[in-house]
């Protein structure tokens, strides 16, 4: 029997409506060099940008697509109002160099997490 994905229950927070989780696809943007990559190219700044995302806990995963050709972010924020603001705020949105996509979703199976008191844990490391 397969059951639909909207008959599984929402994490408590997003029920709750304190959080949401955000998709994003950072791909390539006009002023993107020409013959380079996400891998070749310098992104120091959004990695700096992104980094600051992890230390203040709005950053849950970051990952490079293997041919070089974007990147993607699972991110926490208040609202999609926040989320965009974060986007347009990135160095690299600035000067056009990336652009983005924001798609918000919800978690239904997370590896190695679980929820606590409203909060999303990781249950590989001790607390």
């Amino acid at each position: 029997m397969i059951v639909p994905l909207d008959n599984i229950d929402s994490p408590p927070n997003l029920r709750s409506g304190l959080k949401h989780l955000y998709f994003i696809l950072w791909t390539m943007g006009e002023n993107f060099p020409s013959h380079k990559t996400f891998t070749t190219v310098d992104l120091r700044r959004h990695a700096n940008y992104m980094r600051q995302a992890y230390t203040d806990g709005r950053l849950i995963m970051a990952a490079l697509f293997e041919n070089g050709s974007g990147i993607i972010n699972l991110l926490e924020a208040e609202s999609e109002t926040e989320i965009q603001k974060f986007v347009r705020n990135n160095p690299e949105i600035i000067e056009k160099k990336m652009q983005a996509r924001i798609k918000m979703c919800r978690p239904i199976f997370w590896k190695n997490f679980r929820w606590k008191r409203n909060r999303l844990i990781n249950t590989s490391f001790p607390h």
